[in-house]
């Protein structure tokens, strides 16, 4: 241990602190990046990166040290991915396994379908590149700028997490800032202990040190926490320029499904990525969940998850009693294409789920929101969704009623009647006008469907973002009146919900586009194909007797209901393959002018490509940073102008003192290149023609010739040329 701690912080003891000081300062940072990028297993690459640093501290010699990490990375990825299939000792068949992931993992990378990308591929890159950072880590404990450059980097990464991926990390941020600047001064005791010429025996563990640097560093962070703050920002935002400024300054986002319903309203852009395909009989939208708490702004998730006992059969663990209308059962395959959020998305009143990775620990359920979790969906996951969908019966609608008497089913429906004490009085007389000309509930929630379906317009673009004090609803219905499905959907709710018909949000996904060159199992079966743009929120009234019926409210948008094969109902041909999505209004907008164009710029995407490329320049200036500290001695060289041998000689010395040929203070300038010229590791004498050139300008007090300046130049240069060469002296 002493080979390795040593030439860190003087002592083995110290040194062990400061690597868990050092393991615990990056954990701040790995556990936001986890969670911006759903990593699920953040234990297991804290526990990789803990050995990394035990590994130096116990074992001198660098391939030793190799050998051993080299033989925990295969561990780590045996046990991780492949210790269920094979045994431990069975080398020859896990090991070409690996090696074939690894291989379709860079062959999906060239192909540029990064969805493809296999799991044990992202694990092995993973942990490759902790191997690496914890490498440039341990290199940069001898050099404090750079500790310093990993701290300003560390920082702006976590912000950047903050801003656009992750909420609520500002306690690893000032965790990551406060654990830094200990560090920080940690690294430095040993310089200091060396200026101040302190005794031996009080080189052990100065805890008094520690004590004041962790007092000072909590002194700093804290008065920047509690120093108050104007109440209105003094720059803009720069986050919405980030992401994207259009529309007059407005904030542009691409559609897509998200977990955060909290905040609605602003425009968007539509966004073609496949996020997952479906096989089904039947057409249909396809549900994720639902949620009943309307704030004004948007809606809350206020209800957990809990896992199911037998998630084949979920029927026991919701509120799914028998309805009157006869219903079908369908099954419906969904294969994963890209990220998504890890719900699992059906047709109405789903029954049951099954799949590979489909059991009673990796899937919960919410019965009040209808919200299917599993732990974790990838890129080519497949699954299976039963449902009972009912057939459409109209006059059994029509003549459905509302449950006002006191019962339990009563006090189940009471929060999908619950409404904001400050909803503005008009919203609530509009939908009592629209409805009062209609006796039953069912023709109640009708009319307000047809009411928004006729009355607004559908827009993506110029859609408006509420003022602080201004209810979400009430300015979709009388001042914007445009928006899109989210502000149909949850101005139906609000409005049903004024009449005391029971109703909720639901989101999920529109059926997507008919694959036709898909031949299915029977002429029934197509293959429907769900991208991003297709994400949508619609509504569903409760109805005594029949349950949850859905409603579509947004214009341009249809539901289309399923009915009874002997009933004579109107033909609905099989569904076309429409690539503009179902939107009518983004087929209009898509018909502008040839000349016109869009610039589109995935700001996301540019950052991590520009994060990588900047991670991949630093790391290549760690490893030539002292050839670059050259060039850049030597593209200053020394000011021209003035005293030129004063200004050389000074800013040579500087050098060298950072090299480590510092001259003494008891040394003149001709005994310093005399120093200089007798060691043997510079061999060679530059230093004494230059130090005479500075006593006959000095001291003979005449200005320097034309073609003493050209000397200094080049007797300069080869002197600094030379120290870069060498190694640094200590």
């Amino acid at each position: 241990m002493l080979q390795t701690a040593r030439w860190i912080t003087g002592s083995p003891l110290r040194d062990i602190v400061l690597y868990a000081l050092v393991w615990i300062w990056l954990s701040q940072l790995l556990v936001p990046i986890s969670k911006a990028t759903n990593f699920q297993s953040i234990g297991f690459i804290l526990i990789f990166l803990l050995l990394l640093f035990t590994i130096d501290l116990l074992l001198g010699k660098w391939i030793l040290r190799f050998l051993l990490k080299l033989a925990m990375f295969v561990g780590f990825m045996y046990f991780y991915h492949y210790s269920e299939l094979y045994s431990v000792y069975n080398v020859i068949d896990w090991v070409p396994h690996w090696f074939r992931d690894l291989d379709a993992s860079l062959g999906a990378l060239q192909a540029g379908k990064y969805g493809a990308v296999l799991m044990a591929g992202k694990t092995t890159a993973t942990l490759l590149g902790l191997w690496l950072l914890q490498a440039l880590i341990r290199l940069s404990m001898r050099v404090r700028a750079w500790m310093f450059v990993f701290l300003l980097l560390g920082m702006i990464g976590l912000g950047v997490i903050d801003t656009f991926y992750v909420r609520e990390i500002e306690g690893h941020l000032v965790l990551f800032l406060l654990l830094g600047l200990v560090i920080l001064a940690f690294r430095q005791l040993p310089a200091v202990e060396r200026l101040a010429r302190m005794p031996r025996h009080l080189k052990g563990w100065p805890g008094h040190w520690l004590v004041w640097t962790l007092i000072l560093s909590l002194i700093v962070t804290g008065v920047g926490l509690v120093v108050p703050k104007a109440e209105e920002p003094a720059w803009p935002d720069p986050v919405a320029f980030l992401k994207g400024i259009k529309d007059g300054g407005k904030l542009v986002q691409k559609i897509g499904y998200g977990n955060n319903d909290d905040q609605l309203g602003g425009p968007f852009e539509m966004d073609d990525t496949v996020v997952f395909t479906v096989t089904s009989t039947v057409e249909g939208y396809y549900r994720g969940e639902t949620k009943a708490t309307y704030t004004g702004k948007g809606w809350l998730s206020v209800a957990s998850a809990s896992q199911l006992t037998n998630p084949a059969d979920i029927r026991q663990q919701q509120f799914l009693e028998d309805t009157t209308l006869e219903t079908k059962q369908v099954e419906q395959t969904v294969t994963i294409q890209d990220n998504i959020v890890p719900l699992l998305f059906g047709h109405s009143r789903v029954t049951g789920v099954a799949g590979a990775n489909i059991n009673r620990t990796t899937v919960k359920y919410s019965p009040f929101d209808t919200r299917l979790e599993i732990d974790q969906l990838e890129p080519g996951d497949t699954y299976t969704v039963y449902s009972q969908v009912p057939y459409h019966d109209e006059v059994a609608l029509r003549n459905a009623q509302i449950s006002t008497a006191v019962s339990s089913k009563a006090d189940f429906l009471k929060p999908y009647l619950s409404l904001p004490s400050n909803l503005p009085a008009r919203v609530k007389n509009l939908a009592w006008q629209i409805a009062s000309a209609s006796p039953a509930p069912y023709e109640q929630a009708k009319a307000l469907e047809d009411y928004l379906r006729r009355t607004y317009r559908y827009e993506t673009k110029n859609v408006p973002i509420p003022d602080e004090d201004q209810d979400f609803v009430d300015q979709f219905l009388f001042e914007s009146k445009r928006g899109y499905c989210d502000h149909f959907s949850t101005a139906f709710v609000v409005m049903a919900r004024s009449i005391g018909l029971p109703a909720r949000w639901v989101k999920g996904f529109t059926r997507g586009d008919v694959d036709l060159t898909y031949k299915g199992e029977t002429d029934e079966e197509y293959l429907y194909v769900v991208k991003n743009k297709n994400a949508h929120s619609w509504a569903e009234v409760y109805f005594d007797g029949i349950g949850w019926v859905a409603f579509e409210p947004t214009s341009s948008f249809q539901m289309r209901p399923i009915f009874k094969p002997s009933e004579q109902q109107p033909v609905i041909t099989p569904p076309v393959d429409n690539k503009k999505g179902e939107e009518k209004e983004q087929e209009e907008e898509t018909t502008k002018s040839a000349f016109s164009f869009d610039l589109n710029i995935d700001w996301k995407q540019v950052g991590i490509y520009a994060g990588i490329a900047f991670f991949l320049l630093l790391v290549i200036a760690f490893f030539n940073r002292r050839r670059l500290l050259i060039a850049y001695y030597l593209r200053r060289a020394y000011k021209g102008d003035g005293d030129v041998i004063t200004n050389a000689v000074l800013r040579l010395m500087l050098i060298m003192g950072r090299f480590g040929w510092k001259r003494q203070t008891d040394m003149s300038l001709r005994e310093y290149a005399l120093y200089l010229s007798d060691n043997p590791d510079l061999r060679g004498r530059e230093m004494i023609p230059l130090a005479r050139i500075f006593e006959r300008v000095r001291y003979g007090k005449r200005d320097v010739s034309e073609g003493e300046k050209s000397q200094i130049h080049d007797l300069w240069s080869r002197i600094v040329r030379k120290v870069g060469r060498l190694k640094k002296r200590r």
